[in-house]
């Protein structure tokens, strides 16, 4: 008679990984820790593409104003996060110095304590800097030159697996700033 010896030390460390996610969510510090791959859940997010109609307007320039097209193309590059999907995907590296931030190819590093530059989008310079408010991160990428601003304030829900990213971007050339609450649920495989 063959016997098996079975152990229970994977099971053991799975269950204690499932039990323990949440906890490690927290960084040493007592703050949560953002490091991590989500991706966007679109049904419990703000209507996306209607709120950037409401604040951008149509996908087509009105009249010969250079902000015209400014606008449709900010209305197009905000529109590539429901249209591409590996805008789909938000990946955060966060150390008590750095938050790094990105969909797709885009990735966006804040240092903590100090203003730095980066180019924007469209181009052009804008100052980026990153802090804490309480439990939450939030980021501030501000034109060096100009009124437009882009706001994100990142909440960690306490289950360690949901994000909330409020995001508001002011610029001239739109109707009104844009005001919107994305979610995210932490992806524990790799793509």
């Amino acid at each position: 008679m063959t016997r098996t010896r079975r152990t229970l030390a994977g099971p053991a460390l799975v269950a204690a990984l499932v039990i323990l996610a949440p906890e490690l969510a927290v960084a040493a510090d007592g703050q949560p820790n953002f490091s991590g791959t989500y991706t966007f859940v679109p049904q419990k997010s703000d209507d996306l593409r209607a709120k950037i109609a409401a604040a951008v307007g149509p996908d087509f320039t009105v009249g010969n104003k250079k902000s015209e097209q400014v606008r449709v193309w900010i209305r197009s590059w905000l529109e590539g996060v429901t249209e591409d999907p590996e805008k789909r995907f938000l990946t955060i590296e966060h150390t008590a110095t750095e938050f790094k931030s990105g969909m797709g190819d885009e990735v966006n590093i804040y240092y903590f304590g100090r203003e730095a530059t980066s180019m924007g989008p469209g181009g052009g310079n804008l100052r980026v800097t990153v802090a804490w408010k309480d439990d939450q991160i939030v980021t501030e990428e501000r034109e060096a030159k100009g009124k437009g601003k882009i706001t994100a304030v990142y909440t960690l829900v306490p289950d360690g697996k949901t994000l909330l990213v409020a995001w508001r971007l002011e610029h001239d050339s739109l109707l009104q700033p844009l005001d919107v609450r994305l979610a995210f649920e932490r992806v524990l495989s790799t793509r």
